[in-house]
């Protein structure tokens, strides 16, 4: 698996499954040169090959707090182990790069894999956001501080 900064295209390359839980990033994001400069300095996209298997982006609220995102096709379950590592470094990055003090998701209650992956990636949980989605879903808010 084979790393490197996000370019609009990846966004659209990337073979999402036809049922994948969560907001899909792609529709608030508009093609323009400041998206596109976001993208390259705070996402990355996994490749296989020359396929995009995954993106992991994170959107800044205000200073020293972000949210992460993902955009994960069916081919990156295949490769849990280097995505994990690979998102691990990335965030261990940002936080020096950037200047983080704080980072965190959302993720649908009940995704029992996603849960599972955001606690591996050392993010604890923090509580529930009752009717928080775009369809109305419940999510479970999970953080990763550094003091």
């Amino acid at each position: 698996m084979n790393w490197k900064p996000s370019e609009m295209r990846d966004l659209f390359d990337i073979d999402m499954p036809e049922e994948h839980s969560g907001s899909d990033v792609r529709s608030i994001l508009v093609d323009n040169e400041q998206t596109r400069v976001m993208l390259r300095e705070n996402a990355r996209t996994a490749f296989d090959g020359s396929k995009p298997i995954a993106i992991l982006g994170i959107s800044q609220l205000w200073k020293g707090v972000g949210v992460v995102w993902t955009l994960l096709s069916e081919q990156s379950k295949e490769n849990g182990f280097a995505l994990s590592l690979g998102s691990s470094r990335f965030i261990r990055m940002m936080y020096v790069e950037r200047g983080y003090w704080r980072l965190q998701a959302t993720i649908i209650r009940g995704d029992e894999i996603a849960r599972l992956w955001i606690v591996k990636l050392g993010f604890v949980y923090e509580g529930t956001m009752v009717a928080y989605g775009p369809d109305g879903q419940t999510h479970d808010m999970y953080a990763r501080v550094r003091i």
